[in-house]
């Protein structure tokens, strides 16, 4: 088994004159996108990544800053 992960959207944000159906629709996109190309989805996970101060970050006394990422998790046999 073969998998792939692409970024995936933290939130979808519509039109004040569009519905909750444009936004899954706008979902599912992405993942029909990956279908097409002979991708399964398998799933979707939130994974967090801190980032350590620069010089100058930490010469003004900032710390890590951990920001979450959506990704979409596609499979295929190999």
């Amino acid at each position: 088994m073969e998998y792939k992960c692409v970024p995936a959207p933290m939130g979808l944000v519509i039109g004040a004159k569009e519905s909750e159906d444009e936004a899954v629709r706008s979902f599912a996109n992405l993942i029909n996108k990956e279908a097409n190309d002979g991708w399964n989805f398998h799933s979707m996970e939130t994974i967090s990544v801190t980032q350590k101060a620069g010089c100058l970050g930490a010469l003004f006394g900032q710390g890590p800053q951990t920001t979450n990422f959506n990704m979409l998790v596609f499979s295929k046999s190999k």
